[in-house]
């Protein structure tokens, strides 16, 4: 099943899409990310991206250029402690996906759990009211579950030169709907707010688009996670830290 509702994206990606990717492989990023100054008794970090291609980082040629690994290198420098990555973002993921995102995740131990998606929502023939109130729903579950939230309202397809124009014109005007109950989720669920994608994406397409013009080169990834890594560090600061072990006599 997981296959078959791959190759249709890909099939409706053809129709969307100038210059659709033939190659959909992304690098795997997975693992610990050690700090350079560790803190005593510093206890590894959870970090845990969910989400679509943009949470996975789809047009990284490197696992280092991922966004999940800069926001792990740069949560074990800013925090002195391990971080343990765990990437269940897949391409293509439409909100739906994220409930067997999580169904992977529930032996992992709580941490900071990111999730970027909606923006493949937008660009289906489907109510957005369900996409958001599954969002809502999992954001909940996370933070019930103990996870620190950092929710990156729906990115706006319309900043994508690669879309064709129809595709951008409504694209841009759903996620931004789509992107304003994300918000009110947050808000409502405790969660903390990272920056989504703005128009220098679009103004400086040849730079942070790879060469679909749809998803973040390198660069662009490494431009999302200068802009996120606040929040994290502050979602950092509301994680349950450890007394430090007795000192031996």
């Amino acid at each position: 099943m997981r296959r078959l509702a791959l190759r249709l994206a890909r099939l409706y990606m053809h129709l969307l899409a100038h210059r659709p990717p033939t190659d959909w492989t992304v690098p795997v990023a997975d693992g610990r990310y050690a700090p350079p100054e560790p803190v005593p008794d510093g206890r590894p970090l959870t970090l845990l991206m969910l989400g679509d291609s943009l949470a996975q980082s789809f047009g990284a040629h490197r696992p280092d250029q991922t966004l999940g690994a800069r926001l792990a290198a740069g949560l074990a420098e800013g925090t002195g402690r391990p971080v343990d990555l765990r990437v269940h973002a897949r391409v293509g993921s439409t909100t739906a996906a994220v409930g067997r995102q999580l169904l992977r995740a529930a032996p992992l131990r709580p941490g900071i759990a990111v999730l970027i998606v909606g923006g493949n929502d937008v660009l289906l023939p489907a109510p957005l009211g369900r996409a958001a109130r599954r969002h809502a729903h999992f954001a909940r579950s996370l933070r019930e579950a103990g996870w620190q939230l950092v929710v990156v309202p729906c990115p706006n397809p319309g900043y994508g030169p690669g879309f064709r124009a129809p595709a951008r014109w409504i694209g841009h005007h759903r996620s931004r709907r789509l992107a304003r109950r994300h918000t009110r989720t947050a808000t409502r669920t405790g969660a903390h707010l990272a920056p989504t994608s703005g128009p220098e994406f679009r103004d400086q397409a040849p730079r942070l688009l790879g060469p679909d013009g749809i998803h973040p080169s390198p660069h662009g990834y490494a431009a999302h996670a200068t802009r996120m890594l606040p929040t994290l560090l502050a979602a950092a600061e509301h994680l349950h830290h450890p007394a430090p072990s007795p000192a031996t006599p």
